[in-house]
């Protein structure tokens, strides 16, 4: 889309449905992070301590362990949901430098998918298959371009890393993924609050 006027970039993107797609999955994230404040509201009122039981799990866990598995999990599909992770951090006295330093290791973990992705696109029995597998993502590629790396940069529900692949297995230029994968660190920042706010629930039940 190099050339194009922002406005007529803006309209090809809607033509192309992708605001609809935007929509849809700002409900779905509203609805679920929603449901788990309703839950955690209820838990904690009634049934358990929050700050006592997260602290007891994430205290059991060895720092060096939960860096390696994120990084791998960030690096190949995603598998792991990074909302785990953000929660890990409350164990520490000031948690704002391990969240960025999360963001950070997932935006490494994208460019280490970058480079799986190039080096399936260079097998073909390999490329065939995992073009097939996804093809969904591919199809929002080749729709969407860069504006599908921030959506799913951003928002959950998609793994960044398997998008990462599908961008690869396209050709897309590297220099404009890594701008677009910036994102990724937006996301950790507004994880972080969110999960701070909802994790210290004993401060809102009132």
């Amino acid at each position: 889309m190099s050339g194009t006027k922002p406005s007529n970039w803006v309209n090809q993107l809607k033509n192309k449905g992708f605001f609809r797609y935007v929509g849809r999955s700002l409900l779905a994230i509203v609805l679920v992070y929603g449901l788990i404040v309703l839950v955690g509201y209820l838990i904690g009122k009634y049934l358990v301590d929050f700050n006592q039981l997260f602290q007891g799990i994430i205290d059991r866990l060895s720092d060096r362990l939960v860096i390696i598995l994120f990084l791998v999990s960030e690096s190949f599909l995603g598998l792991i949901p990074v909302d785990l992770f953000v929660i890990w951090t409350r164990k520490f006295e000031h948690p704002l430098p391990f969240v960025v330093t999360l963001g950070a290791l997932s935006y490494l973990g994208g460019i280490i998918s970058y480079g799986i992705g190039k080096w399936i696109s260079h097998r073909r029995r390999i490329r065939v298959f995992t073009e097939r597998r996804l093809a969904r993502y591919v199809e929002f590629v080749r729709k969407w371009g860069g504006a599908f790396i921030i959506i799913a940069a951003l928002f959950p529900f998609t793994p960044f890393s398997m998008v990462v692949i599908a961008v690869t297995l396209l050709r897309y230029p590297f220099r404009l993924f890594l701008l677009f994968s910036l994102s990724r660190l937006v996301r950790f920042m507004l994880m972080g609050g969110f999960y701070f706010d909802m994790l210290n629930i004993d401060t809102w039940l009132g």
